[in-house]
């Protein structure tokens, strides 16, 4: 499983909720329909949270940034955003 993790910081309130409004309805479909398994998001402030996407492997993860790459360009001229990636190590679910 390898995960890539979005950290995202608005400007304002506001635009955090239209973010997480736009992630939820049309940005998570598109990444799962290009191959990611799960996304979620988690609020961390009140205009700040992390996007945590979940994809088979890193080839396929690679390939779905490349397809959405120019709408994450324009993205984060609007946000503060940092990337983080690699292979998880482990999971414990109760």
């Amino acid at each position: 499983m390898y995960i890539r993790v979005v950290d995202i910081t608005s400007p304002s309130k506001m635009q955090f909720e239209m973010t997480v409004a736009y992630f939820e309805a049309k940005w998570s479909p598109r990444v799962l329909e290009l191959g990611a398994l799960a996304a979620e998001f988690i609020q961390t402030g009140e205009n700040s949270g992390i996007y945590i996407i979940h994809y088979p492997d890193e080839k396929v993860a690679k390939t779905v940034f490349q397809q959405i790459k120019s709408d994450v360009d324009s993205y984060n001229a609007q946000n503060k955003v940092s990337i983080k990636e690699g292979y998880r190590l482990f999971r414990i679910d109760s």
